[in-house]
């Protein structure tokens, strides 16, 4: 087994433990930004694989992704690796702020930092589902320099971009299913998985 491999695997999951807040949807961008723009450990595609693997799978989605990850660069001492690197940094906050909890309860700048991460979060959310949409819905990379320059007067060159109607319409009835017939996420996730294979 590498050990190079495992240290940077359990670094790289430290770092994205320790700048992560708000729960595992606020992470993707974070994991998407350091496995594979930073260390290329897996491609945008097996990316997006991984994140639907671990949101189907029970627990944190973060966690599922961090082990999935780990076990497919370092077998099953990376998916430990992986799990423990981004769990250390949460036990270590979170022991510290138990411990302190009663002393800080009513400062105003814990609850000024607290106020100030919330849009942050809001940010990070968004991130993720522009992620997902430019993998199932849209069919490349939304082209956020040609919309600029549209803004501007400008924008000649109409990019290559499109919407595939077969992710737009796995969305709509999912959507449907859960708001107004209260189906179930699991019968909701196996109805999309279906829809998948017989539209895709």
């Amino acid at each position: 087994m590498n050990f190079s491999l495992l240290l940077s695997l359990y670094w790289v999951f430290v770092r994205i433990g320790a700048m992560t807040f708000g729960g595992g949807y606020a992470m993707i961008p974070l994991f998407y930004a350091e496995l594979v723009d930073r260390y290329k450990l897996i491609s945008a595609a097996e990316f997006g694989n991984i994140v639907a693997i671990a949101q189907m799978t029970p627990g944190p989605i973060g966690v599922n992704a961090a082990t999935y990850i780990g076990y497919h660069n370092g077998g099953l001492t990376g998916a430990l690796i992986g799990t423990l690197g981004l769990l250390t940094p949460s036990l270590i906050i979170m022991t510290v702020v138990a411990h302190f909890s009663e002393r800080f309860k009513h400062s105003h700048v814990v609850k000024g930092v607290l106020s100030g991460m919330r849009p942050t979060v809001i940010g990070l959310i968004a991130a993720a589902v522009l992620f997902f949409a430019e993998m199932s819905i849209f069919t490349s990379s939304i082209p956020w320099e040609y919309l600029a320059s549209l803004l501007s007067g400008g924008g000649d060159q109409s990019p290559d971009f499109g919407i595939r109607w077969q992710g737009v319409l796995i969305f709509v009835v999912a959507l449907v299913v859960c708001g107004k017939y209260k189906l179930g996420v699991i019968w909701t996730i196996i109805l999309s998985a279906v829809l998948g294979v017989l539209l895709l």
